[in-house]
C-alpha cells in the first residue's frame, strides 16, 4: 500500500485542508493518507480549539486514514523540533511520501534556501548576530543574516519557513520520503479577518470567528462532517477548549515560581522566566500577564510556549530527544488495514491506551509530560474534567 503523510494541526479542519488532503493523495498516488497531528496544544503554544480525539475524528471523516498524535511537547515546539519529530514518525511508519503546503509551491527553491538556513555557516553568523543584537527576536536576526549572506531575501511565509523546516528535518533524519508540496491559496496562516465564503480561510481567523460570531459563522468554511462534529463536542461540552480558564491556576503557579529553577526549562533562557514571574505578579487575568511578558524580542508563540513547557517542566534536552510512542487517534477501515500490515515492522509503539505505552525511560518521560499538560486541559474543558479523564478516551474507528 503507497502511502503518503501530512503533518498538520486541523485546528480547526477546513476547506483548504480539504484542498491538500486531497491533492496529496492524488499527486502522489498513494493508497493511504498518514496525518500526524499536534493532540491537544498547538505550535503557537495554545491550546487547541478541541482535542485531539474530537479532530481526529473529523479528520477521518473528511478523508485522512489514519491520524497519529503529534505528542507534546513536539507539538507546540518551534519549527525544527515539531519538523523533526513530524518526519521521524511517519518514517517510522514506512510513509513514501511526505506533502506539505508552502507560499513558494515548488520544492526546489526551498531545498535550495534550507540548505542555507541550516548550514553551519548561516548559524555560526546567526549567533554572533543575536549576541551582538540581543533586543532583536530570532525571525528579525534570521532575515537579516541571510540576506546579508546570500544578498536575497529569506522566504518569509509561515508555511514557506515550515516547508524548509520539514526539509531539513529529511535529510537530517536520513530519511526516504519524496518531499511534496502545494502552493498555499487564499488566507495567509497569521490572517485574523473573517474569510469570505468560497475563499481559503486561515484557521486563526477562523478560531476568531468562532469566539465572536459561535459555530454557526463557520458554516460556509468547513466541511459538513467537521461542523457537525463540532456540534456534537459542544454538546457534550467538550469544545472550545479555552485557556483564560486556567488563569488561576497559571498566575498561581508563576507567582510562587523560582526563577532559578524555571530558567531551567524549554525556551526560558535570555530573562524570559524572570520576566513570566514578574508579570504574572503584576497581572490578574492570562491575556494581561501574556502582554507584560511581551516585548520585540519574544513573539507572542514563543512567551506562550515558554508559559506551557514551564507549567509542565519541559527541559530543553525532552525536545530534541526522538518521540518514545506515538498514540492513534483514528483511523479509517483503509488504515486499519494499513496498521496492521505494519505491525511488526513499525519502529515506534503506536498506543491506543496507556496500558500499551513502554516503560522504558524515554517512554516514561514522554508520559509524564503529556500527563502534566493533561493535567491542566482537562480544566479547559467548558465543564471541568478529572485529571485522567483523557486516558479514558478511545480512537475513532470509521465503520
Amino acid at each position: 500500500m503507497k502511502t503518503v503523510g501530512i503533518i498538520c494541526e486541523y485546528n480547526p479542519y477546513h476547506a483548504g485542508h480539504a484542498r491538500q488532503l486531497s491533492a496529496a493523495r492524488r499527486e502522489s498516488g498513494a493508497d493511504v493518507v498518514i496525518a500526524v497531528m499536534s493532540e491537544h496544544a498547538t505550535q503557537r503554544g495554545e491550546l487547541a480549539v478541541a482535542d485531539g480525539y474530537v479532530r481526529a475524528e473529523a479528520a477521518v471523516r473528511c478523508g485522512a486514514d489514519i491520524v497519529i498524535g503529534l505528542p507534546f511537547p513536539y507539538s507546540c515546539a518551534p519549527a525544527e523540533f515539531f519538523a523533526n519529530a513530524g518526519v521521524r514518525i511517519l518514517s517510522a511508519m514506512g510513509v513514501d511520501a511526505l506533502h506539505f503546503g508552502s507560499e513558494c509551491g515548488e520544492i526546489e527553491p526551498l531545498k535550495a534556501a534550507a540548505d542555507r538556513l541550516y548550514s553551519p555557516e548561516f548559524c555560526e553568523q546567526l549567533t554572533a548576530y543575536q549576541a551582538a543584537h540581543p533586543e532583536r527576536g530570532i525571525m528579525e536576526c534570521r532575515a537579516v543574516v541571510y540576506e546579508q549572506l546570500y544578498h536575497t531575501p529569506l522566504p518569509g511565509g509561515s508555511n514557506d519557513l515550515l516547508a524548509m523546516a520539514y526539509l531539513n528535518a529529511l535529510d537530517a533524519t536520513g530519511s526516504t520520503m519524496q518531499p511534496m508540496t502545494i502552493q498555499r491559496k487564499g488566507q495567509a496562516y497569521n490572517e485574523t479577518t473573517a474569510p469570505w465564503a468560497g475563499q481559503y480561510p486561515s484557521a486563526t481567523a477562523l478560531r476568531a470567528l468562532w469566539q465572536t460570531g459561535g459555530l454557526e459563522s463557520l458554516r460556509p468554511h468547513l466541511p459538513s462532517p467537521v461542523l457537525e462534529q463540532l456540534e456534537k463536542a459542544m454538546a457534550q461540552e467538550l469544545a472550545p477548549l479555552d485557556a483564560i480558564r486556567l488563569t488561576p491556576a497559571i498566575l498561581a503557579f508563576y507567582r510562587t515560581a523560582s526563577a532559578d529553577t524555571l530558567s531551567l526549562c524549554a525556551d526560558m533562557d535570555g530573562g524570559l522566566a524572570a520576566r513570566l514571574i514578574e508579570a504574572a505578579k503584576g497581572a490578574t487575568t492570562l491575556k494581561e500577564m501574556l502582554s507584560l511578558a511581551a516585548t520585540k524580542r519574544y513573539t507572542a508563540a514563543r512567551i506562550r510556549r515558554a508559559l506551557l513547557f514551564g507549567l509542565c517542566d519541559v527541559r530543553p534536552e525532552d525536545l530534541r530527544k526522538s518521540p518514545a510512542y506515538v498514540r492513534l487517534l483514528g483511523a479509517s477501515q483503509n488504515g486499519c488495514a494499513y496498521l496492521s500490515s505494519i505491525r511488526k515492522t513499525c519502529s515506534l509503539p503506536i498506543v491506543t491506551k496507556p496500558a500499551d505505552i513502554p516503560t522504558d525511560a524515554p517512554s516514561l518521560r514522554q508520559r509524564v509530560l503529556e500527563e502534566r499538560l493533561e493535567a491542566h486541559l482537562t480544566l479547559a474543558y467548558p465543564t471541568p474534567k478529572t485529571a485522567p479523564y483523557l486516558t479514558k478516551r478511545h480512537p475513532y474507528v470509521q465503520k
